[in-house]
């Protein structure tokens, strides 16, 4: 859908072809053609929902790095600001294996929402040249597989089906143990992809819609990262999303428990105890304070049974199976509330401090 960016700033004001219907889409189609419309929004809403859903999976890990350095280096206080140092930062690094139209919209929307740095975002694709705009802002872009997927924390698998089987070739058996792989691949099945690249810590989304939903509202004119701007949009795109059933598309709750674990992971590895990583989780995911208390908050009961300590879990399982936390994702409305809040709170806060940026822009001088 065309759109119209006023001055290069992002200001997005919608559909051009609003107002001349001679240049609309729709006008090119036949009768019977036109009841495949509704796959547009569906199309667009599957896009912005992949791209929200990696971003806030990225922006939570790398909110947790920060706290856990924060917990293992206290800041010292100076009496004056300008003699206190640079908070120390303990960054996720990612990479983007494919940037084709869904490894850039996945790219842009890291560098705005997830709080990724340009230099700690390196992406791989077979015509790096064509990528000029994130090298610009500093992205790392290259065509070697292999380097992108032994150098990251988290990588992101933005191919086709029909690459992957090259991809594989490159990265087969040499991801860290320590890599979360995250697939857009959305007709590879995760065991499948685990056994071609021989890596069990993978995450994937699954979509589904119902037909009598295709006229829910949403409004595909714009880009990805102007439709997360949209609070209404953003909450749609949340898998604990509560109107998913007239949403225009939901997402299986199965991601929640996986990114879960998933953050639990990252916290063993990284030396906390099983107190302190529930305590970190219910803070970065819940927005929950330490210095109060919650009726409804996770507890280590809803990862295991184990009495000692968090095991490193099995990401595979979890992806497979039920496990201790289905049930509490499920029944605890409370949690699901506390989520779905923090969950847009990633996209809010960017369009707070843009807003603030605009206000505070000074006049052109006559």
């Amino acid at each position: 859908m065309a759109s119209l960016d006023i001055g290069g700033q992002g200001n997005v004001v919608g559909d051009i072809t609003r107002d001349l219907p001679s240049l609309k889409f729709e006008n090119a189609i036949s009768e019977e053609e036109s009841s495949y419309l509704i796959l547009r929004a569906r199309s667009h809403a599957i896009t912005v929902s992949a791209c929200a859903q990696a971003t806030y999976f990225a922006a939570i890990l790398n909110a947790a790095r920060q706290h856990i350095l924060e917990l293992r280096s206290p800041k010292k206080s100076k009496t004056s600001k300008f003699l206190q140092d640079a908070p120390p930062r303990d960054p996720l690094l990612v990479g983007i294996i494919g940037c084709g139209r869904m490894g850039l919209h996945l790219a842009n929307a890291l560098l705005t929402y997830a709080d990724v740095q340009p230099k700690e975002l390196v992406v791989s694709t077979r015509r790096p040249e064509t990528l000029s705009k994130l090298k610009e802002k500093g992205v790392t872009c290259i065509y070697n597989n292999a380097e992108v997927a032994t150098s990251v924390h988290l990588l992101f698998l933005c191919v086709l089906p029909s690459q992957l089987p090259g991809v594989t070739e490159d990265i087969k058996g040499i991801i860290p143990s320590s890599c979360t792989v995250y697939t857009f691949l959305g007709s590879v099945l995760i065991p499948r992809l685990r056994q071609v690249i021989q890596c069990s810590s993978i995450i994937k989304a699954v979509y589904s819609w119902k037909l009598e939903n295709a006229d829910a509202e949403w409004n595909y004119s714009m880009e990805v990262c102007t439709t997360l701007e949209n609070p209404q949009q953003v909450q749609v795109t949340c898998p604990l999303n509560p109107n998913k059933e007239d949403a225009i598309l939901s997402t299986d709750d199965k991601w929640c428990e996986m990114i879960l674990y998933s953050f639990v992971n990252l916290c063993i590895r990284m030396g906390l105890s099983k107190e302190e990583t529930i305590e970190t989780l219910n803070f970065i995911v819940l927005g929950q304070g330490v210095s109060r208390e919650y009726t409804s908050k996770f507890v280590p009961e809803d990862f295991t049974k184990r009495k000692d300590i968090f095991p490193i879990f099995d990401m595979a399982a979890v992806a497979s199976n039920p496990t201790p936390l289905t049930q509490t994702i499920m029944e605890d409305s409370e949690i699901r509330k506390q989520f779905v809040k923090k969950y847009m709170s990633i996209f809010d806060k960017f369009y707070y401090w843009k807003g603030i940026k605009q206000v505070k822009k000074k006049p052109d001088k006559e």
